[in-house]
């Protein structure tokens, strides 16, 4: 905590996914949504797979896109597109691609944010953290399809909270860990980036990035994280188990 006492903290940054809403959730519903739907299209086309072998693979492929041997490039890893061109291809059945390919990534995100409510300590440590005078932000990875991470955000109920939202991949040209998402948002919340803290659940993406832009860095371990392949795991500053404790490790009056 001494390293938060030698800074003047104005503004806190969150990522979005699995650190303010409950994302995990929300994608094992959409791909429950998903598997059903690519299952009566290739039945309709004289393929049949059984829904739960569809739903395995599905998720084979989500585990297997952070892989350093699965050669996807980094925006890759999050376009859902290529997951239904993966499974298709693996199937052999590669030549059914078409248009339908990316109503499907609709579908996806549409089931994936009604399963996907804020966490019970979400809202609470933000207002919270307003009422102490803070300069709130989020810094979210691109969803893959433009626009959708931000369909999300909007969706928040506390949505008016945030000064700024950066997403990555999107406002910059790389995702995290690249710092540049992170010198953005310092810039949009008018101050220095050693006067923000960000607040992650992801030890590479999350605060490895932070950490090369100059913020300090909270880790909100709700869940092992596996580290995507080629990235290295990184120390942050201090370690929480729920953003309730944020604002009481600020040395800014937040609690």
């Amino acid at each position: 905590m001494d390293a938060f006492s030698q800074r003047r903290i104005r503004g806190v940054v969150f990522d979005l996914d699995n650190t303010l809403i409950k994302s995990r959730q929300g994608s094992l519903h959409a791909l429950r949504t998903v598997s059903i739907i690519i299952g009566q299209h290739l039945k309709n086309n004289g393929h049949t797979f059984s829904r739960a072998g569809l739903l395995r693979r599905l998720w084979q492929i989500e585990r297997d896109r952070r892989a350093p041997e699965s050669g996807l490039v980094p925006r890759a890893l999050y376009d859902r597109d290529v997951w239904w061109k993966t499974l298709l291809k693996e199937l052999g059945i590669a030549k059914l691609q078409s248009p339908w390919i990316h109503r499907i990534t609709l579908r996806y995100w549409n089931a994936y944010m009604e399963a996907s409510p804020p966490f019970r300590d979400a809202e609470p440590t933000l207002r919270r953290l307003k009422r102490a005078g803070m300069r709130l932000a989020i810094v979210s990875d691109s969803d893959g399809t433009p626009g959708i991470k931000r369909t999300r955000i909007r969706r928040l109920p506390f949505r008016d909270l945030f000064d700024a939202v950066v997403v990555a991949g999107e406002d910059t040209p790389n995702v995290k860990p690249s710092k540049a998402p992170f010198l953005l948002t310092a810039g949009r919340l008018r101050m220095p980036t050693s006067q923000c803290v960000y607040v992650g659940d992801n030890p590479s993406t999350d605060v490895e990035g932070a950490k090369d832009a100059g913020m300090l860095t909270i880790l909100v371990k709700r869940h092992q994280y596996m580290v995507l392949g080629g990235l290295r795991a990184s120390r942050p500053t201090y370690q929480v188990r729920s953003l309730r404790e944020v604002p009481r490790i600020l040395p800014s009056g937040a609690a």
